[in-house]
């Protein structure tokens, strides 16, 4: 890897975006940081977001930037299964789909970001609804970017590139290809399952919150030591 490549936050391959050391351990910081307020999202009062919204959030922040074949799969199931309009996430007017794109466009981070977060809280009069969907957007770029990275490995092995396989595409396949397989299979359940209630739709992602922060809390502290126990 060059070290223009190291020092470049995102990395294209060509639109999708995948993992360099220096991202994967940040966002690691992160991914660890917003799982209880992703779990919030579905089921704490006060800060539960609606499950239609839910998918507008995780819909638009796949679809804005480096969209992920997983994260299409399952979040246009749970959509579909939710109730949501296919067409939601073109809504300019929704604060939903416009903090989302924010988000996307900057990978989470920066004055844009921080300032779209305020308008959000403002425009659905709750500051901790608006951090639900922060939440949300981080797990999203967790779900699509770590997607892309395995893809990308795999694709390098399939093509017999194994000069090209570095250390942190075996650590992506062998930490997270089982999990990013399982959730392929349940891609593939979900085609079956007709629309659901609002509760339903809820206590599902609810449930599907425990297997990803199973993956993503161990290897999420070891990034938070690694970067001398701060969040960045």
């Amino acid at each position: 890897m060059s070290s223009n490549t190291e020092e470049t936050p995102l990395v294209c391959k060509p639109d999708k975006v995948v993992y360099t050391w220096e991202t994967y351990v940040q966002n690691h910081t992160r991914f660890l940081a917003m799982l209880p307020g992703y779990f919030s999202a579905y089921i704490i009062p006060g800060r539960t977001i609606k499950p239609k919204d839910v998918e507008t959030v995780m819909v638009t922040m796949n679809n804005s930037l480096s969209s992920c074949p997983y994260c299409t799969g399952l979040h246009g199931q749970l959509a579909r299964m939710a109730g949501l309009s296919m067409d939601a996430e073109q809504d300019p007017s929704n604060p939903y789909v416009t903090f989302s794109k924010t988000f996307a466009l900057n990978s989470g981070r920066g004055e844009e970001v921080e300032e779209a977060l305020k308008t959000l809280g403002e425009k659905i009069e709750s500051t901790a609804m608006a951090h639900s969907v922060y939440c949300l957007c981080w797990a999203l770029q967790w779900g699509k970017t770590t997607g892309n990275s395995i893809n990308n490995a795999r694709d390098k092995i399939k093509r017999f590139e194994f000069s090209s396989v570095n250390l942190l595409d075996i650590l992506l396949l062998l930490w997270y290809g089982p999990l990013f397989l399982i959730i392929g299979i349940l891609n593939l359940i979900l085609l079956k399952v007709p629309e659901v209630s609002p509760k339903v739709s809820a206590a599902l992602g609810a449930i599907l919150w425990f297997p990803q922060a199973l993956f993503i809390a161990p290897m999420g502290f070891a990034c938070f030591i690694a970067s001398g126990f701060k969040v960045v």
